[in-house]
């Protein structure tokens, strides 16, 4: 078993309550949203003591932060009541999946209680990370690269750049692209755009290749569609 192998089973719940859920969120395993209420969620394949920290630094962010662990063969006996007993003192919530099933699946045990939803930075950061991505990554999943919202607004500019050439930050902006753009162009913190002219970018050879080198990629096939559908 691995990790990520509870994502899946965990996304399915959260999402069939009305979450919008995401993987690997600037830490997180499982960071859910629906309107602005929060859950985050970190997953081992046993419950110990990295867990439970990762659990209760989470806090700070929202009340509902829950741990989640494979089912174990027997809830009623060894030592699974009393991480039950803990979560419940911790005000952590509690998540079973059960990989040993035919048919996977994940189930709430314990919740938590006090605010889903705070207003603080990490907070802030968390929700503007979930609403800024399109496509998923697999929680529990380790050393796979995070496409972050920072990263995704990035790949859309730079298909709009292959699929229609220069353009200034406004004329992105028209096509769909955040607010953000001009700041995004100017900085240019990942190296995949040129300034051609007064306010005009275009693609550098960096962003060429990246764009090349990653074609088979979710992110680029989805966005490479929008650039050729976008003004249309």
């Amino acid at each position: 078993m691995k990790e990520s192998d509870m994502y899946s089973p965990i996304k399915k719940m959260l999402t069939n309550q009305g979450y919008t859920v995401r993987g690997e969120v600037k830490g997180c395993d499982i960071v859910a949203l629906k309107d602005e209420a929060m859950i985050v969620v970190e997953m081992k394949l046993s419950a110990n003591l990295t867990l439970i920290y990762q659990a209760m630094a989470r806090q700070a962010a929202t009340d509902w932060v829950f741990i989640a662990i494979p089912r174990p063969r027997n809830v009623r006996r060894g030592t699974f009541p009393k991480l039950k007993k803990l979560v419940k003192q911790l005000n952590l919530g509690l998540i079973i999946v059960a990989l040993d099933s035919p048919i996977k699946f994940a189930e709430i045990i314990i919740l938590p209680e006090g605010k889903d939803s705070k207003r603080n930075k990490k907070a802030t950061a968390l929700k503007r990370e979930v609403r800024g991505r399109t496509i998923d990554t697999t929680g529990g999943t380790t050393g796979a690269k995070v496409n972050t919202a920072y990263r995704e607004r990035c790949i859309r500019i730079a298909c709009l750049l292959e699929a229609r050439g220069e353009m200034t930050a406004k004329e992105l902006t028209a096509l769909g692209c955040e607010n953000d753009t001009h700041r995004i162009l100017y900085t240019n913190a990942i190296g995949w755009f040129s300034r051609t002219g007064k306010g005009v970018y275009g693609l550098s050879d960096a962003g060429i290749t990246y764009l090349n080198e990653n074609a088979a990629s979710n992110l680029v096939i989805y966005y490479r569609i929008k650039a050729m559908e976008a003004g249309s």
